[in-house]
């Protein structure tokens, strides 16, 4: 993880620089309006800084306010008054999957549009990115916001697109659409014929009917500009980085200007508050971190329930995000808000319940914890699958896993002692 931060760093700087002379320049960065992705665009922006750049950051009010971000060394763009993107796009996701039903992936492209619809019509936070006079842009590369590129379009500024989507169809990258396991899928790279044709149709359908963009997106947000189907400009990006990696997916092929760099989330873990300090310092006989990510703090009771009977009989303490109150405070710390990293960092954590979030995996693998996937929808079936291939996760459906599987699941995967967690020392990165 350390080489791909290395690795991230060095692209971007690459890209910054000019004739050889090392001078800083101005970057706004432009996240998914979502905690994770804002997450791991924080750490990119304060790479960034500490190279000499001014960098900006945009990010609706509704996470400013929420303070769980460090924000130093550079800018907040601050989006006022937008409606809980986080929340819209998370509507009902969570509660189909529960229910049985099958997600409505188009709820995200209706949201998508609509984020990107409220930035590129508002006069304001064009002019107040203007002024900034910016040398380059680092945009979310989600199909839901790649709309603003016509910023950087309209100010005649380069850009890149940063991210979690390995996305072939805008990305320009030759595959054999079939044996690329999509990320739709809980599929992995040994695919049944049925499977291939699945793989097939998901890649191809995009490039044929792209719901989450206007293709006359230019001539609706800026008709002061030489028109450019939306597709077009999108292929403009003088490089993808994208938040995977060859060590926990499957081999995939790029071009020159696709970079994967899996990881740019993670890094050492730093103190732990009081609360979580004191739980985890006095659990020497280990410690089961349980969470659903930052969306899911509200299971159905039957749920709950079920996940309190297993860590009430675990033979070692846990810690569960969720809106719920501790039946035994001493052996179950439950909170609405976990620091995941610093956690996992803590020599005590044995195991890891995780939906599978990007982040998640990527910081339980940095700090070698086992993982009990528990997918829910979207990516994380795909997440869970390769982490499994990879062999340090088991899969369950928490809908449908018994007490005794899951209890079972959790103690097998339980090392002894975390005799081979890596070193918690900053890293040095002048070597």
């Amino acid at each position: 993880m350390i080489t791909c931060r290395l690795f991230l760093w060095f692209v971007v700087y690459t890209v910054l620089q000019s004739d050889h002379i090392i001078q800083g320049k101005r970057v706004v960065l432009m996240p998914m309006p979502t905690p994770s992705h804002t997450k791991y665009m924080t750490h990119v922006a304060q790479a960034l800084a500490q190279q000499g750049h001014e960098v900006w950051l945009t990010m609706p009010d509704y996470l400013v306010k929420r303070s769980f971000l460090d924000t130093t060394n550079f800018t907040i763009i601050e989006l006022t008054a937008f409606p809980n993107y986080e929340e819209i796009l998370m509507e009902g996701l969570a509660e189909r999957y529960f229910n049985y039903q099958t997600e409505d992936l188009l709820v995200f492209c209706r949201a998508g549009r609509e984020f990107c619809d409220r930035i590129l019509k508002n006069k304001h936070i064009f002019e107040q990115i203007k002024t900034l006079r910016p040398d380059f842009f680092v945009l979310d590369n989600l199909a839901f916001v790649k709309m603003l590129a016509i910023i950087p379009y309209r100010l005649g500024v380069p850009f890149a697109y940063l991210g979690s989507s390995y996305d072939v169809t805008t990305q320009r990258i030759p595959i054999v659409p079939c044996n690329i396991p999509h990320v739709m899928t809980g599929f992995n790279h040994h695919t049944t014929f049925y499977q291939r044709i699945v793989n097939f149709v998901l890649h191809l359908y995009p490039s044929l009917i792209d719901q989450c963009v206007y293709q006359d997106a230019v001539s609706r947000y800026a008709p002061e500009m030489p028109y450019l189907p939306i597709d077009i400009l999108i292929a403009r990006a003088d490089i993808w980085l994208v938040e995977t990696d060859h060590i926990l997916d499957y081999p995939k092929p790029t071009m020159p200007n696709v970079k994967l760099i899996g990881g740019t989330a993670t890094g050492p873990g730093k103190p732990l508050p009081p609360q979580f300090k004191d739980f985890m310092d006095e659990a020497q006989e280990g410690v089961v971190i349980v969470t659903f990510g930052s969306q899911v703090l509200n299971l159905p009771k039957s749920i709950t329930q079920k996940i309190l009977n297993v860590l009430t009989d675990l033979p070692f303490k846990s810690i569960f995000r969720a809106n719920v109150s501790s039946p035994n405070s001493q052996k179950i710390l439950t909170s609405s808000w976990i620091p995941q990293n610093d956690l996992l960092a803590h020599p005590n954590t044995r195991v890891f319940v995780s939906h599978c979030g990007k982040n998640g995996q990527y910081e339980a693998l940095y700090h070698a914890v086992p993982v009990v996937a528990t997918p829910l929808f979207a990516d994380q079936f795909y997440n869970a699958e390769r982490m499994r291939v990879r062999g340090f996760s088991e899969t369950v459906d928490i809908n449908t896993v018994s007490t005794d599987e899951l209890r079972t699941t959790i103690v097998k995967w339980r090392p002894t002692r975390a005799t081979s967690r890596p070193s918690q020392k900053p890293p040095n990165y002048s070597k």
